[in-house]
């Protein structure tokens, strides 16, 4: 999922990334005093509550089953079922957590910033507009998502790396007009 938020340059002082609503959605004043900011983050289907459900469902239906075969006799499906629930939630929390990271991309007059991370920039880099090269590489093959980086003095970073690959060709073509 991108999401485009354009303001003008002094209206923020930070990181994006906490709260990518922080700045307002007026249009481009000029190029010289404006900034755009894009927020990048792959589509979560499922919030965390709802996938805590699922995984309630999953541990009173299978434990269920293991007290119902417990009852027979047949207690050693017990500590397996308990296994499975401890194995099911944790694959589910994994999922969630991987697919919070966002990538945040600040574009100014004279800069081009990049930051990486959930709650805040775990990661940051900053490329001088004029010096930085936009590729986007994807074969004909309907498996490939391709690659889009971004590149300046020899340095190359991955962007949108959650994206499908019509997403990346919407990315790389709003950078593309904004780089």
């Amino acid at each position: 999922m991108i999401r485009k938020i354009e303001s003008p340059a002094h209206s923020t002082g930070g990181s994006n990334l906490t709260d990518p609503d922080a700045g307002s959605a007026e249009p481009l004043q000029s190029a010289v005093d404006s900034m755009t900011t894009l927020v990048v983050s792959p589509n979560l289907s499922m919030s965390w509550r709802a996938n805590m459900v699922l995984a309630g469902i999953i541990a009173v239906i299978c434990l269920g089953t293991a007290m119902v075969w417990a009852w027979f006799g047949f207690w050693v499906v017990l500590p397996f079922a308990g296994a499975e629930v401890i194995f099911v939630t944790a694959c589910l929390y994994l999922t969630v957590r991987k697919l919070t990271v966002k990538e945040v991309i600040t574009i100014t007059s004279d800069e081009v910033r990049v930051e990486w991370g959930r709650t805040g920039p775990l990661q940051s880099i900053k490329l001088p507009r004029h010096w930085t090269k936009l590729i986007y590489r994807c074969s004909d093959s309907p498996m490939e998502v391709g690659e889009l980086m971004v590149r300046a003095y020899g340095k190359s970073y991955a962007l949108g790396s959650a994206l499908g690959r019509q997403e990346k060709k919407e990315l790389y073509t709003e950078l593309n007009k904004l780089i």
